[in-house]
This record gives C-alpha cells, sequence and structure tokens, in this order.
C-alpha cells in the first residue's frame, strides 16, 4: 500500500511487481475522507503512514491491485499530459500579451508564443505518430473519430486519459468522465441534480465537443434542438450531448474490440 506522490511512488511499485507482491496505489483523496471520517485532524509523515497502513488493512478485500500501463499507454499519458501543460502556458502568455502593461515585453512574449506553438505541433506528430504505430490504439482511435463532435485534438486525450473505455458501462462511463448528474435527494426534498467528480481533463474538451456536434448536421444536433424545445436550459442541454457523446464512443470502441476479438479466434 502506498500513496499517489506524483510519480515518486513510481519505482517501489515497479520493484513490487518484480517481487510479484500485490500492490494497491492509494488515492489521497479517498484516504484524506477515510482518516477524517474518525475525526483525526493532525497530520505529520507519521501520522499518514500509521492511517495508510490501517486504510489498507481495512479496506484489502475491496482495493484494485496495481498494475503497470503498457509502455505504449504510458508513454501516450506523458505526451498528452506535457501537451495540455503547454496548451496552457500558451493561453496565459495571449492573455497577458493583452494587458495594457505588456507592450513594452510583448516581442519577448510573441517569441514565446512561438516557440511554444513550435513545441505543441512537435507534440501532436509525436502522438500521431505513436497511435499510427500501435494496433490497438489506431483501433480505439478510428472508432472516437467516428463519433461526432469527436475531433484530432480529444482523441489522443480520450486514448491518454480513459484507457477504460470499451469496458465500462454508461454510467460508470459517464461517472468518469464527469458528465454524470448525481442526485441529492433527502426525504421529500429534492434538489438540482449536479454532475461532479470525474478526471478533470475530460469535461472541458467534451464541451468543446458537444459544441462541435450540436452545431452539425446529427443526430446528437436533433437532440440538442428537441432538449432546448422541452424548455431545457442550453448548460443542461449540453451537458445532456457530453454525456452521449462519451457514452457513444464508449459503445463504439467496445464494439470495435469485441469484433477484433473475434476476428483473432476465428483465425485461430
Amino acid at each position: 500500500m502506498c500513496e499517489a506522490t506524483g510519480g515518486h511512488e513510481d519505482k517501489l511499485l515497479g520493484v513490487l511487481i518484480e517481487l510479484a507482491i500485490a500492490a494497491h496505489r492509494a488515492d489521497p483523496a479517498k484516504v484524506k475522507a477515510y482518516i477524517a471520517s474518525f475525526g483525526k485532524r493532525a497530520k505529520n509523515d507519521p501520522i499518514d503512514a500509521h492511517w495508510l497502513s490501517r486504510y489498507g488493512c481495512d479496506r484489502a478485500a475491496v482495493l484494485p491491485r496495481w498494475q503497470p500501463a503498457a509502455p505504449t499507454q504510458q508513454k501516450l499519458e506523458l505526451l498528452v499530459a506535457r501537451r495540455l501543460d503547454l496548451v496552457a502556458m500558451r493561453v496565459q502568455e495571449q492573455n497577458r500579451l493583452k494587458a495594457p502593461r505588456s507592450r513594452l515585453i510583448a516581442d519577448n512574449i510573441s517569441a514565446h508564443l512561438c516557440e511554444l506553438q513550435r513545441h505543441i505541433e512537435a507534440l501532436n506528430t509525436e502522438i500521431d505518430t505513436l497511435i499510427s504505430e500501435s494496433r490497438d490504439l489506431t483501433l480505439r482511435a478510428t472508432s472516437l473519430r467516428s463519433v461526432p463532435g469527436i475531433g484530432p485534438v480529444l482523441v489522443p486525450l480520450l486514448l491518454a486519459v480513459m484507457p477504460e473505455l470499451g469496458t465500462l458501462n454508461r454510467r460508470q462511463v459517464a461517472s468518469l468522465a464527469g458528465v454524470a448528474p448525481h442526485p441529492k435527494d433527502s426525504g421529500k426534498a429534492s434538489w438540482h441534480r449536479s454532475t461532479t467528480g470525474g478526471r478533470r481533463q475530460i469535461r472541458p474538451a467534451l464541451f468543446i465537443a458537444a459544441l462541435a456536434a450540436c452545431r452539425g448536421n446529427s443526430p446528437l444536433a436533433t437532440a440538442y434542438q428537441a432538449l432546448l424545445k422541452a424548455a431545457k436550459p442550453k448548460r443542461v442541454a449540453l451537458t445532456a450531448i457530453m454525456r452521449k457523446i462519451i457514452t457513444i464512443a464508449n459503445a463504439r470502441v467496445r464494439d470495435a474490440l469485441r469484433q477484433q476479438n473475434e476476428i483473432m479466434i476465428a483465425l485461430e
């Protein structure tokens, strides 16, 4: 049992796998909630180690065992994460360039923007090459591109951040993407349901995908207009389209993987 520490735990987990020792990489938020459930507030390294050990003992039967991702998947995750970082830097620099006080350093900011753009384009090329060289990633990418609204930026993001696509049911995939409406009911009171949680990188990209799908000529655009005619707020209607996009993507990847498995079995 170890806690996720920004990658510092990878070496330990790798050694444990080599020694055939079962391990679990704990979610810090879940461990923190577990400690809080006992009313404890004190925090230091010895205290954290004690509670992490107790968490592992109490939940050992239900905690998933850690398994390393395939090398290609690991590299894709790193490349996509790096691209997200550079895009965020580009947005920051673009905002600085628009600021009135930045006129004196506009040339420096513009040069940095050009450099960032060059690195982003190089990453895009490397990501595309990595996907094209992997039969599994190519199959998944082709399935994702067939979904309205999913473009060349969202495809590698989904492949990197949601490798579980194709193995989940529609409720699980919606929750993982952060677009599942969670009830907040108590007795006879029923409050407005909100979409929370999920992997934070997915929702912004799905929002852009939903906007693109709603402007096109597809069943998703028809569904969006039907929701508006039913007096649903635009925000609610767009969230529903986001949920449809990710569930359709999950189903198409699942069907493609199933078909590939059937072909492989037939060839054997």
